[in-house]
This record gives structure tokens, sequence and C-alpha cells, in this order.
């Protein structure tokens, strides 16, 4: 199999999805997302440094192609002399699967469409689930998906996680404060003294091992909690597409997926894992940071006391009002679609901001 024309086709989608939704960044986010790609196409190292000229021409040039691409449309996917639509994830893998590659391709964040072509580590399956484990990434879009669920199909992305976990250790170094930050890179022996290194790099690759499997128990929990919604529920994101209604509704489904009894708290809880309850509490932001208080303050309890009772707690609560939330919406998206998504930014997130 040719993998470089196979990657080149996978890119150009890539390219094409960010070119058509990087505006769905704030400028912030964008900048970080666009040097972190930097440095994945150019092969330079996490701990390696750069400099500002070098991203700075990357990211001239990756505009000007953006500019030639957003107009276009995404092409398929040619492979072992058949062609497949770029959203054939199951067909597509049903060939690279055999070849040691895992393919996928989904909806994000304001139904940004995203891509990636990986090195297939294993597969398994958990409670009927299909799960692929992707390794070594050839090629991915601006999105950072540690996990994805994929008509009933988890992938989770090792690769990508622990790039996230550079990420929050280059803010360790920055910030050097106590905190949830620090409290979950403890718990596997790392420090705010420990210095950007390939010794780094091989401990936090083990510690991406670890933390994929907690996040593979949020897309449990989604595909477990989606069976009550069924295909509603995607309709009514699509009601709410680019807006915070939208931002809102995707908090409210992971904050039920997380808080499940098939989902990551409780797998946290269930296996005491101390390193994934604070990376949790780390990358706990947004809407869900917003309406879950309960885990911060419980979290933050626990570090003295390594109380699972109290995280228990929290998770039930937490699962009550993103339930009833949940329940809110569909109930409000039956009564009158037209005015659902007015209704959801006057009546619902005026009062919580």
């Amino acid at each position: 199999m040719d993998i470089e024309t196979l990657t080149l086709q996978i890119k150009r989608n890539c390219n094409i999805s960010d070119a058509k939704y990087w505006g769905t960044y704030s400028i912030c986010g964008l900048l970080l997302r666009l040097r972190e790609l930097c440095r994945i196409e150019k092969g330079i190292k996490p701990w390696e440094k750069t400099s500002k000229q070098e991203v700075a021409e990357w990211i001239s040039e990756r505009e000007n192609l953006w500019q030639e691409l957003e107009d276009k449309g995404f092409i398929d996917i040619a492979v072992d002399r058949n062609t497949y639509d770029p959203f054939e994830v199951y067909k597509i893998n049903n060939v690279l699967e055999k070849e040691g590659l895992i393919y996928g391709a989904g909806y994000g964040a304001h139904m940004k469409p995203s891509f990636f072509l990986a090195d297939l580590i294993s597969k398994k399956t958990v409670d009927s689930y299909a799960i692929y484990i992707a390794g070594t990434e050839h090629v991915r879009d601006l999105s950072a998906y540690p996990a994805m669920l994929q008509d009933g199909v988890i992938f989770a992305r090792v690769d990508t996680t622990k790039l996230l976990l550079w990420e929050k250790f280059d803010e360790l170094k920055l910030r050097g404060a106590k905190g949830f930050l620090t409290f979950a890179f403890s718990r596997y022996g790392i420090t705010p003294e420990d210095e950007p290194s390939e010794d780094i790099d091989r401990e936090l690759s083990l510690i991406a091992s670890s933390e994929t499997e907690t996040f593979i128990h949020h897309e449990l929990g989604e595909v477990f909690e989606g069976e009550k919604f069924g295909g509603e529920w995607k309709s009514l994101l699509m009601n709410l597409s680019y807006s915070k209604g939208e931002l809102f509704a995707r908090g409210i489904k992971d904050l039920l997926s997380d808080t499940s009894e098939k989902g990551m708290i409780h797998y946290i809880i269930e296996n005491q894992k101390e390193g994934s309850l604070g990376f949790y509490i780390v990358f706990l932001g947004g809407y869900r940071r917003l309406l879950f208080p309960e885990m911060l303050e419980a979290s933050k309890r626990f570090m003295d006391e390594r109380d699972w009772g109290l995280i228990e707690d929290a998770r039930k609560t937490g699962y009550t009002k993103a339930e009833a939330y949940a329940e809110k919406l569909i109930s409000l998206y039956r009564t009158d679609k037209n005015w659902f998504s007015k209704y959801v930014e006057t009546e619902i997130l005026s009062r919580l901001s």
C-alpha cells in the first residue's frame, strides 16, 4: 500500500477542514494549535526549541494554502484500488486494519470535520463496543481529540493524548504553581523542577497510555447515555450549530458522559486513579466547568483527605444535574424547533452567565 499517497489525500481533507473552520477558534487557541501542528509536520520534538521566525513563516504559508482551499470540497479516499467517501470510516478501515493502520473521521465542535491517520496499536471490545488504540499519527487536522466516537466505534489516540500532556507540562513549568496540575503530574512522579527532555517524553508516553484508557471511558459513557436520546440529539445540535447554545449542549452531553455509571469519573473512582482525577480537573473547561463546581470543590478536599466518597458524591450530583438539563433541552426542542435556539440563548445561557 502506498502510505504516502494515502497520507496526502487525508492531509488535503485536513487542510480543507482547517481552511473552512479556523475561525471557530479563539485567536489564542488558533495560534497554539498552529504552533503544535507546525512542530508535528516539521518533525520537531516537543522538547526541542523552535524559532519564532520559523513558526511565523510556516503559519503564513498555511494561511495562504487555506485561502486556496476554503471553497473546495472534501476529496474521496482511494484505498487498494477502491474509492470511498472520506466519512466511510468502517469501509476504509476494513482495508487499512490489515496494514496496521487506523483512520478516523468525524465531526467536532461547531460541526468541524476532523480526520487522522495513525499506526494501529491494538483493538479490543468493551461492553460490545469496538475500540481502536491509535499510536503514531501520520496526519491530522487542527482538532486535538484524545478519543473520538464514530458510529458506535471508539478511536483512542495515544499520540494526541501525549501532545496534550506536553502542553500541560509546559504550563507546569511556566506556572510553577501548586494545585491540580502539580497534583496530577506528581501522581506520576513528575515535578515542576523537571526539565523538558527525551526522558520526560518517555515518561509522558507512559502517562498517555494510562490516560488514554481514562478518555476511552468518556466515550463509553457517551455511547451509553446516547442510547437514551438516539438521533434526536444530533438534530438538536444541528439546530444550535455555530452558536453558544451548541457549546452548551455539547457541554451537557459531555458532563452526562463523564458522570455516567459507564463514564470516566466512575472508572477513575473504581480504579482509584489519582493522577487521572487531577487531569480531569485540569482539562475541565467551558460549560462543563461552570456547571460542575461540585467536582472542583470535592477534588480540592480530596487532595487533603484522599476520600473517594467525596468524588462519588460529586459524580452523582453532576449526573443528576446534567440529566435534568439534557431532558429540558430535548423537551424544548420537541415543543418548538423554530424558537429553540433563541430560547436556549435568552432563557438558559443568560441566567448561567
